[in-house]
């Protein structure tokens, strides 16, 4: 990789960028809904399309850190990786771990060591789960995907045989469903290995991501088919309330491919105007993971504000779209805010506390 692009790769800083836009805005159409309606309900069309165009967004995410992996930080070494990764993934994850358990829990004993001992316990678990905000639970995932990249990256590199393992590390995913672990605690290696699966996708990328984005551009009429033949499948599967044969969740299947699929679209398409910059979406790129680890909080701690917005039913479903623009304008920049308000007060530290 020539040291030019390892750089900055302006088409990948990008497409972080849209990827927690796209994430937030997910969570924003589910947070209008439900207070709109008073129930996440799948059959609602809104919801539908919503879920099917939204779900599994975080798989962005993981394919984005593995591919700057191994297009940017392989060469620094694993010591800088993880260190890295330290300083400005787990702490800033603890801190505000420290926080939202705080806010959320209920102090009933009458004593000071109770409290205190009561809520240590449900920081160790929030921690441990990624429970202390419902967005917190990619971390445990991420850690473990931190966890098994050497492992992956000597899969990819070693021989013809360790090389068509990794190829079946991406595959896995089409038969080990994510198990969905944002409300419950519990941990879950399908959900592990499915998003390692993504993870390597994007490692392969990210080895000669130039050559790579060219056979993708070579390919993309049929990425194109496969996007729109997942999607269609998907929008099938929730009309008629269908996921599961055996062990297997084809409605997660279909997202993985869907998913990378749109992953290679969106990145040719950014690499295509890699030398215009967005400044707008450059500053919602650079702070990507504080947006992350903020927005769920800010997010449905204020719903209720915009109550006058979604309970205007004659127009709806527009009440519940203009809603979740609303709120995810309103997100995004009060995570923004919080971030500005950071490095104002603590300059260089910010990134250990908000993660920018």
């Amino acid at each position: 990789m020539a040291n030019k692009e390892a750089i900055f790769l302006n088409h990948v800083h990008c497409f972080r960028g849209l990827a927690i836009l796209i994430i937030v805005f997910g969570h924003a159409i589910a947070g209008a809904v439900i207070e709109a309606k008073g129930v996440f309900d799948e059959s609602y069309p809104l919801v539908m399309i919503s879920e099917v165009l939204y779900h599994d967004s975080t798989i962005y995410f993981a394919v984005m850190s593995g591919l700057l992996f191994t297009s940017v930080l392989r060469v620094k070494g694993y010591r800088r990786f993880y260190m890295n990764k330290l300083k400005f993934i787990i702490i800033p994850y603890l801190f505000l771990t420290l926080v939202f358990t705080l806010f959320k829990m209920k102090f009933v004993s009458d004593t000071l060591f109770e409290n205190v001992w009561n809520y240590l316990h449900q920081v160790g678990r929030d921690l441990i789960y990624g429970k202390a905000n419902f967005v917190m639970w990619y971390i445990p995932v991420l850690v473990f995907l931190y966890l098994v990249t050497p492992a992956l990256d000597w899969l990819r590199t070693r021989s013809k045989l360790t090389k068509a393992v990794f190829l079946l590390m991406v595959l896995m995913p089409l038969l080990v469903s994510r198990i969905q672990m944002a409300h419950e605690y519990l941990l879950k290696l399908e959900t592990m290995l499915y998003f390692t699966g993504a993870y390597a996708f994007g490692m392969w990328i990210g080895s000669n991501l130039n050559k790579k984005l060219n056979l993708m551009k070579r390919l993309r009429f049929l990425v194109l088919i496969l996007a729109f033949i997942s999607t269609v499948l998907l929008f099938f599967l929730y009309t008629y309330q269908f996921d599961v044969i055996g062990e297997v969740s084809l409605r997660e299947s279909l997202f993985y491919i869907q998913k990378l699929c749109f992953t290679v679209l969106i990145l040719l398409l950014f690499k295509k105007y890699e030398h215009k910059r967005i400044k707008w979406l450059n500053v919602v790129a650079r702070d990507s993971f504080a947006i992350y680890f903020l927005h769920g909080f800010i997010l449905f701690s204020s719903l209720s504000w915009f109550k006058a917005v979604l309970d205007i039913h004659q127009i709806e479903p527009l009440n519940i779209i203009s809603g979740a623009v609303l709120l995810l304008v309103y997100s995004v920049g009060l995570s923004l805010l919080t971030v500005y308000i950071s490095k104002k007060l603590f300059k260089s530290y910010s990134r250990f506390l908000v993660g920018a």
